[in-house]
């Protein structure tokens, strides 16, 4: 994630340089949050008020929306077809993110307004690109994302176990928290 500005000259760096796209294209794992999702896509309106491109690493493009911020936590049910729990997260943006026909999205709002299109997308993914609006921050709060993208990169079906009591407590409480009525 970040600022407008930041966001403009880290996309004119990544475009320049090249390497996240070769990263990418040699199967490199790649998970960005908000201003950084926004990037991967095609293009997203900058700084300036201009349109952007992007890297293209995700078929999305990303818009400002004209109403309020995106602000507040967030509870989704992930794309089935990654075999993970519902996710928790918090979001606080402006973007209107759009998916192209080779998007997939990244998971389906319960609460909150994910990609702000207001068809319960959040998110979006293909192989080994992903991106999400939710901060959280969103590997603190489901670390299933992480060994997850511990799986791809590995390339293997399970990880050692782990004692994860400890997030279990925290993730009944964020998700009772998202839950609750105002």
């Amino acid at each position: 994630g970040g600022e407008d500005r930041p966001q403009r000259l880290a996309a004119e760096r990544l475009r320049r340089d090249g390497g996240l796209s070769r990263a990418a294209a040699n199967g490199a794992i790649i998970f960005s949050v908000c201003a950084g999702y926004q990037i991967l896509g095609h293009e997203f309106i900058n700084d300036l008020g201009e349109r952007e491109p992007g890297l293209g690493l995700l078929d999305v493009v990303s818009t400002r929306g004209e109403g309020e911020r995106c602000v507040g936590d967030v509870l989704a049910d992930i794309d089935p077809r990654l075999g993970l729990p519902q996710l928790t997260g918090f979001e606080n943006h402006q973007g209107i993110t759009h998916l192209g026909p080779a998007a997939r999205p990244f998971a389906r709002t319960v609460f909150g307004k994910g990609n702000g299109t207001g068809d319960g997308t959040e998110g979006a993914y293909n192989d080994t690109v992903f991106g999400t609006y939710m901060h959280g921050p969103v590997m603190a709060r489901n670390p299933q994302i992480a060994d997850l993208l511990l799986k791809l990169a590995l390339d293997v079906n399970a990880l050692p176990p782990t004692d994860d009591r400890w997030y279990e407590a925290l993730r009944a409480e964020r998700v009772a928290a998202a839950t609750q009525p105002a």
